[in-house]
C-alpha cells in the first residue's frame, strides 16, 4: 500500500471529523462557523480523491480501488484509536502527513 495514500486518507478523515460541531472542541479547542464547516468538507472530498488519485496510479484501476477501500478503513481505525485518547494530536498528525505525502508525490513524479 502507497504511504501517500494513506496520508491523505487520514487526513481527509480528519477535516471530516473537524467539520462536526461535536469534534470542534474536542480537537480545537473552539468552534468554527459554517464556512469554515463547507470549507472543511471540501478539503476532506479533496484529500479522499488525493488519496484515490494515488493509490490508482500505483497499482492501476482495478487493485488501485481495492487499495484506497483498504486505506480509508485503516485510517478510519487509526482516527478511532487515536481521538478518545490524544485528540490535539490528530490536527498535528494530518497536517503533517498531507505535507509528507505532497513531497511523496512530487518525488515519485520527479523520479519517473
Amino acid at each position: 500500500m502507497h504511504l501517500a495514500t494513506l496520508l491523505f486518507a487520514f487526513a481527509g478523515f480528519t477535516a471530516l471529523c473537524l467539520a462536526m460541531d461535536k469534534h470542534q472542541l474536542e480537537l480545537l479547542g473552539a468552534r468554527l462557523g459554517r464556512s469554515d464547516t463547507r470549507l472543511l468538507r471540501s478539503a476532506a472530498v479533496v484529500a479522499l480523491t488525493a488519496a484515490y488519485a494515488c493509490s490508482v496510479a500505483v497499482a492501476g484501476w482495478r487493485f488501485g480501488s481495492v487499495e484506497w477501500v483498504g486505506a480509508i478503513m485503516i485510517a478510519a481505525l487509526a482516527m478511532t484509536l487515536i481521538l478518545p485518547y490524544r485528540p490535539r494530536w490528530i490536527v498535528r498528525l494530518a497536517v503533517g502527513g498531507c505535507v509528507v505525502g505532497v513531497l511523496i508525490c512530487a518525488t515519485a513524479a520527479f523520479v519517473e
